[in-house]
């Protein structure tokens, strides 16, 4: 499979797999929010690949890192790329997702901190849209130029 057709197979299993979310603390609703992370971050990780391919760049050892460290790879090696760049700031898609799926797996240091900042389906989705939006974004810009 392409980058393009894995970020997008990627991105349609946590859409899915966000339907059946309901924060219940259930033991399947628990593995369902596991499932949406794992989904959300191979489509990120292919996201990256797509860029990489896109941008023809040359970066070493590229393939071996993470989706995170291949975006910050991205960043350094291509800087003028703000559609990029502005995801992997404080705000962007990368350090929320990082935020959300640590939550997840570490639950019993999440509840030391305030209840606002607990994930919940609010923060699921709204992740979700704007990675959609971002990767919208990134191709449609690509592809006009």
């Amino acid at each position: 499979m392409e980058s393009i057709e894995l970020v997008n197979h990627y991105l349609d299993l946590s859409t899915e797999i966000l339907k059946n979310i309901s924060f219940d603390n259930s033991h399947l609703d628990y593995q369902n929010r596991l499932i949406f992370c794992i989904s959300t971050e191979k489509s990120l990780d292919a996201f990256a690949d797509e860029v990489y391919k896109k941008e023809n760049l040359h970066i070493n050892n590229f393939d071996e890192k993470n989706f995170s460290s291949k975006f910050e790879s991205i960043k350094n090696n291509y800087p003028s790329n703000q559609i990029i760049n502005n995801e992997n700031k404080g705000d962007g898609i990368i350090y929320l997702f990082k935020d959300l799926f640590a939550k997840e797996i570490d639950q019993e240091n999440s509840n030391l901190i305030t209840t606002s900042n607990e994930n919940n389906l609010k923060k699921f989705s709204l992740l979700l849209d704007r990675y959609k939006e971002w990767i919208n974004f990134y191709r449609k810009i690509h592809d006009e130029c």
